[in-house]
């Protein structure tokens, strides 16, 4: 038994892992979605795409993230497969074949369930960008002397992907700016940039946008699929966000 559950804690760090490498990529300007690609691609090993990988090794702090990303994946790896044919063949367990096999279906189940809670990614989020902040200066400087990023802003990628609610829709049809969110410019499929886009330009699926604002608001933003549930998630983040003006208004007008 005491294989098997040190093989799920081995599956939870990594996973843990992962989780912080992806919020450490999207530190140095790459978009969620590919941050989290190149963490899982590195700690698992199974490589990247010219392009991306170009992306990582021409830039210092991913470079290192994703050094590290490796050799915690390796060393993962060993202990993960060696624990679990100690989970079979050793003789001290009291538990039979079947059982452990359960054992080992329940505990996967259960992470695979927290790896998917956005509840807890909510919870986890800002407590790992907070400790990266505090203990790590893994920001970049290279644009934030320029747009002040400071504090909860950034600039960010979001690939539009599969994300509904932006996909063939114009700029001045998503109304970001009243989400406090400034689109600098989209990155096309063919890697055409459209730099300060006017409102006339069509979000299309193979687009990437570059984004400035909060960073809370830029990862919903970037999760942000159904069109329905969009619209509404929409309509609330543009009301926090005169309110959010409001109080700076009063603020400036005290002065």
């Amino acid at each position: 038994m005491v294989p098997i559950i040190t093989l799920l804690f081995v599956v939870g760090f990594s996973m843990l892992v992962t989780k912080v490498a992806t919020i450490a990529l999207t530190h140095t300007g790459m978009s969620r979605n590919r941050a989290r690609f190149q963490a899982r691609s590195a700690f698992s090993g199974a490589g990247f795409t010219t392009q991306e990988s170009e992306m990582v090794v021409k830039h210092p702090v991913r470079r290192r993230i994703i050094m590290i990303l490796i050799l915690v994946g390796n060393a993962g790896l060993v202990t993960a497969v060696s624990t679990l044919i100690l989970g079979f063949v050793s003789g001290g367990s009291k538990l039979s074949n079947v059982e452990t096999l359960l054992l080992l279906f329940f505990g996967l189940g259960f992470l695979f369930f927290l790896a998917k809670s956005q509840r807890l990614d909510r919870l986890l989020t800002p407590l790992i960008n907070r400790l990266l902040d505090r203990y790590t200066g893994i920001r970049t400087k290279d644009f934030s002397s320029l747009m002040n990023v400071m504090e909860d802003f950034e600039i960010a990628e979001v690939d539009v992907g599969e994300n509904e609610w932006m996909k063939g829709r114009t700029l001045a049809e998503l109304n970001l700016d009243e989400e406090g969110l400034l689109a600098l410019g989209i990155i096309r499929g063919d890697n055409t940039y459209i730099g300060v886009p006017r409102g006339k330009y069509e979000i299309l699926e193979d687009d990437k946008l570059v984004i400035y604002g909060k960073t809370e608001r830029i990862a919903a933003l970037s999760e942000r699929k159904d069109p329905l549930q969009g619209k509404a998630e929409h309509e609330e983040v543009v009301a926090e966000h005169e309110k959010e003006l409001e109080e700076q208004d009063e603020q400036a007008e005290a002065k």
